[in-house]
């Protein structure tokens, strides 16, 4: 049976799945994360996670008819060496595509519509697709507006500076805990010894807390200004890239636990609502990113986008 490959690959996990031309999820598995900036075995888990949902499927490696790749950390508008190698060990010999990982959140959220993108987790990319199908970065503009560990640092810089109110008392118990401190002088010394670590696991141990920050948001102050903070970097970037997409109206989607945590949506809803023209709203998004890579892949090989195939893939990839 022919199929098709898709992928996923964020930085703390990657997410494949095999699906039938007429959209039908064949096999599914979840395995370690697949960028490669931020897992230094990123080839061999995307590579793993492939295998094991082929064989889970009970499927042959040669009925694959064309992979769809979204990787965190792949350049918007080139290609990086390694990415010819990347793919060796999961003997695909198929044609296969590969792009940023929003490139693929757009294509599910938005059908491929012009819009923007925020795609914010382990990392943060910020994207407009115009009408004429140009992926354009906030990064253009020297514009980055930070993942789960800059919300973490920002709030782990201010209890470290003594900067919070008796409101904050049961966050900062959170992070004491996450950090198995005794107290901030405590914490002070456990940061410090960070040093020495590999800069990977850093990066996911900081970010790692960013869901209790989050989740904080409407009791503690500190975690507020923490999320309202980025939530304004944010909108900035989607500001800058929103008139290269309509003068008018412009459709923003959502992927990454952090983007689509609702404390974080409700604050870029309100900075969005209260910006100047073009108007920008949130949509709900069609497809999650493995869908959008799903789509991709069957769009490479003829397959024609119907609404019956996007019930399909919604149904198989949203859970």
């Amino acid at each position: 049976m022919p199929y098709v490959v898709a992928i996923d690959a964020g930085g703390t996990q990657t997410r494949v799945g095999c699906f039938a031309l007429d959209g039908a999820l064949l096999a599914r598995q979840v395995g370690a994360g697949g960028s490669p900036s931020h897992n230094h075995t990123a080839a061999a888990n995307v590579c793993s996670t492939i295998a094991a949902a082929v064989t889970g499927g009970r499927l042959a490696v040669e009925d694959a008819v064309a992979m769809t790749a979204g990787v965190a950390g792949y350049p918007i508008d080139g290609e990086v060496s390694w990415i010819g190698t990347f793919f060796e060990d999961a003997a695909l010999t198929c044609p296969q595509q590969v792009v940023n990982d929003a490139v693929i959140a757009h294509r599910g959220a938005l059908a491929g519509a012009p819009g923007i993108i925020v795609v914010a987790g382990t990392g943060s990319m910020i994207a407009a697709v115009t009408v004429d199908g140009t992926v354009i970065e906030s990064g253009r503009f020297q514009h980055y507006a930070g993942g789960a560990r800059h919300l973490v640092f920002d709030v782990m810089h201010r209890v470290l500076l003594g900067d919070h109110a008796d409101g904050d008392r049961k966050l900062i118990e959170t992070v004491l805990a996450w950090w198995e401190a005794c107290d901030v002088a405590d914490l002070r010394r456990i940061v410090l010894g960070l040093g020495g670590l590999d800069h990977n696991d850093v990066k996911r141990r900081y970010g790692g807390l960013a869901p209790a920050i989050t989740a904080a948001a409407d009791d503690s102050p500190l975690a507020d200004a923490a999320v309202t903070r980025l939530a304004e970097k944010t909108a900035s970037g989607v500001r800058l890239l929103a008139p290269l997409v309509s003068d008018v109206d412009v459709p923003l989607a959502l992927a990454g636990a952090l983007a689509t945590a609702p404390k974080f949506v409700d604050r870029i809803s309100c900075l969005l609502a209260a910006g100047s023209a073009p108007t920008v709203s949130i949509a709900g998004a069609a497809l999650d990113p493995l869908g959008g890579a799903a789509l991709m892949a069957l769009q490479s090989v003829g397959v024609p986008v119907t609404s019956q195939l996007l019930s399909r893939l919604q149904a198989s990839t949203v859970r």
